[in-house]
């Protein structure tokens, strides 16, 4: 099962380089139902190792100058803030099969936005300051509370809120990825929480060799393709977790 668990690893940095997301949606699944981890522990597993290998991918986009600091500030603010509060305060106290229930849920929902908006041309359309913070704390909810970094919710709303190409939205989320990964690592650490530091670390490296990959393929793949790719692959998975809680 640990050399199933190294593969979805590589797929997963993939993932984060093309389209800024698939992370810990895949992540989370993989070390519950694959390598039998608890929900509390895996959640912070897959934050952890979707911090460090975003940070690389931010680096690496940052020379493209495809990142708009903007976005960054107006919609990290409001969900770092929120995400660490949720995690802190209410994560505990959820039951763990409701938690990826609800998991499953936005992950469809956020799927359904991308697979509309890639039946059209990218807009130059861009959302106000207020409303990117007020998106960022409905995210920051999502982060918290599952463990994820939020990607699968980031890149749909820098698309769909704030305008940007698909490609922009990717550089950006993955900014917004990173900050909030660390934001959830830092409270789990604050709650004493005990990591299985050998397959973090072992599992980070080989998601961010991943990620290297999928950022030099996103360069040569259209923005619209990416924002169809997107959607079906969170769909799929979204589907995968309700038919694995609501029938097993």
């Amino acid at each position: 099962m640990i050399v199933v668990l190294y593969v979805i690893a590589a797929l997963i940095g993939i993932s984060l380089g093309l389209i800024g997301a698939g992370g810990a949606i895949v992540a989370v699944p993989a070390f519950v139902y694959i390598g039998g981890i608890d929900p509390n522990l895996a959640d912070g597993y897959a934050l952890f190792i979707v911090a460090v290998a975003s940070a690389v991918a931010v680096i690496m986009q940052g020379r493209n100058n495809l990142i708009d600091w903007k976005a960054v500030l107006a919609f990290g603010s409001s969900t770092i803030i929120t995400l660490v509060v949720v995690r802190y305060y209410l994560d505990k106290f959820v039951p763990q099969n409701i938690q990826m229930i609800i998991f499953g849920v936005v992950l469809l929902i956020a799927a359904v936005g991308m697979l509309r908006k890639s039946e059209t041309p990218d807009t130059a359309t861009s959302s106000k300051p207020s409303l990117l913070a007020l998106y960022g704390i409905i995210v920051g909810v999502f982060s918290g509370l599952l463990g994820v970094g939020g990607g699968f919710l980031m890149t749909p709303a820098l698309v769909l809120w704030a305008g940007l190409d698909m490609k922009r939205a990717v550089a950006t989320s993955l900014v917004l990825i990173s900050i909030n990964s660390f934001a959830g690592v830092a409270t789990d650490m604050v709650d004493g929480l005990q990591y299985d530091w050998m397959l973090v670390f072992t599992f980070t490296a080989i998601t961010t060799a991943g990620i290297i990959i999928g950022t030099i393929l996103s360069r040569r793949i259209d923005g619209s393709k990416l924002k169809a790719g997107f959607g079906w692959f969170v769909s799929i998975i979204g589907v995968a977790v309700l038919l694995r809680e609501l029938l097993y």
